[in-house]
């Protein structure tokens, strides 16, 4: 299949995905059992997933011209994506934007797409790119020259700088407690959201979903950027149905939706470390300045030896200047370490064909979702504990957690860690 596209080229992994395209139908029903059984046996330490929530559904009661489910992304180094939806898919692609309220002084054009999944056919999905924008700075702005106001700020150009990280969001109460939790205490006082795949996670071959996801994480994706990759509920494509045209086209409404800044890499002369690749399921980019590079992995992407991922991998580490930039962060959806008893070995090839890469590079820290549950580990390579070595120190999440980088001190938290090897019971999905 064409990368290029976005399509999967793992035959394996994508057969694991469509396979649990329809978990969600039963996963009321599955969960409860699952967990009923586990508590009769459990240890007193084993870690049990509570049951699912139910749906949070968002409807739209706005006319078809008023944009919804507006979210932005960085670009470069001062420009910022913002993408919305309309149902009217003749409203403008515009952006009017400036620093006080009401007052826009600026203004960008840009595109629309659609795309068809079955029976079900998109609103026109608009992307403008706006800049350049000034760091730390809180912009105004309105979409389709029409519609609410909304806030952004821009994050910094040097250190520190604060991401929160959350994998596997969903769209159900959870998932509402979650977003609660982000902006709770400092009011949302952070500078970027990095989420490792499974977005709407619920919303999988059901497309209305998608869009009653965009209108939940509306109040937060459009005030900080959002930065994601793929996991496997955004693969999409349907066991036993084969992927004829634009039917049932793996990530299509994800690469539609949710575009992040793959072919946007800066080039060498402007001191970036980010480098363009040709699929939106993966891509790297530089935070605080390029005090930080932040590298996004697409673990249902070809990522053997040899792929365009890998090779892209490869140039987009060697071109960071570690004096520069004392912060490499790698973010990817299946995690190559995990002591639960869910999906144990899925990372398995991945890590293989990629650990090496990450080690030679000195990556600081690996964050990963898919498990739905929290765990950190020592420094790790090759499946060995590394006491010496300075990467990489692995992290799945599936709830909210705050990274700050404060400065380039490698000095790292003296908490416990749990030891490698050491297995957690639960469920994931």
């Amino acid at each position: 299949m064409n990368e290029a596209a976005g399509t999967v080229v793992c035959g394996d992994l994508i057969v694991g995905a469509m396979a649990q395209s329809w978990r969600f139908l039963m996963q009321g029903v599955t969960s409860l059992l699952f967990l009923c059984a586990r508590a009769a046996a459990a240890d007193d330490d084993e870690y049990v997933r509570p049951p699912p929530c139910p749906l949070v559904l968002v409807a739209h009661d706005k006319p078809a011209w008023h944009p919804q489910q507006v979210h932005i992304s960085v670009v470069g180094s001062d420009h910022m994506r913002v993408s919305w939806v309309t149902d009217d898919r003749r409203a403008p692609s515009v952006v009017e934007y400036g620093t006080s309220p009401g007052n826009y002084t600026a203004s960008s054009t840009g595109d629309h797409t659609t795309y068809r999944y079955f029976f079900y056919k998109s609103g026109a999905i608009h992307h403008v790119t706006i800049g350049p924008l000034e760091p730390s700075t809180t912009y105004y702005y309105r979409c389709g020259r029409s519609g609410d106001e909304f806030t952004l700020r821009t994050p910094p150009s040097t250190l520190p700088i604060e991401f929160v990280v959350v994998g596997d969001l969903g769209e159900t109460g959870w998932t509402a407690s979650t977003l609660s939790h982000i902006t709770a205490g400092g009011g949302g006082d952070y500078d970027m959201l990095l989420l490792p795949g499974d977005l709407s996670y619920n919303a999988d071959t059901q497309q209305p979903l998608w869009d009653s996801f965009g209108r939940l994480v509306q109040p937060l994706a459009s005030a900080r950027p959002w930065m994601v990759t793929e996991g496997n509920h955004e693969v999409e494509a349907l066991p036993g149905i084969p992927v004829v045209g634009e039917l049932v086209k793996p990530f299509v409404a994800y690469n539609a939706r949710w575009r992040m800044p793959y072919d946007d890499g800066d080039d060498e002369a402007s001191g970036s470390s980010s480098s363009s690749t040709t699929s939106n399921l993966y891509y790297s980019f530089d935070a605080a300045g390029g005090a930080a590079h932040v590298v996004m992995l697409g673990s249902y992407a070809a990522f053997v030896e040899g792929s365009e991922q890998h090779r892209w991998l490869a140039r987009d580490l060697a071109r960071v200047d570690r004096r520069r930039t004392p912060w490499l962060l790698v973010l990817l959806h299946a995690p190559w370490y995990n002591t639960n008893q869910a999906h144990q070995g899925e990372g398995e090839r991945m890590r293989v064909a990629m650990e090496r890469l990450l080690y030679e590079a000195r990556v600081d820290v690996v964050l990963a979702g898919h498990v739905h549950a929290y765990e950190r580990f020592t420094r790790i390579y090759d499946n060995k504990a590394d006491s010496r070595g300075r990467c990489t120190s692995p992290l799945a999440t599936e709830a909210t957690g705050k990274a700050l980088l404060s400065s380039s001190s490698r000095t790292t938290s003296r908490r416990t860690c749990r030891s490698f090897g050491r297995r957690a019971s639960g469920m994931a999905g």
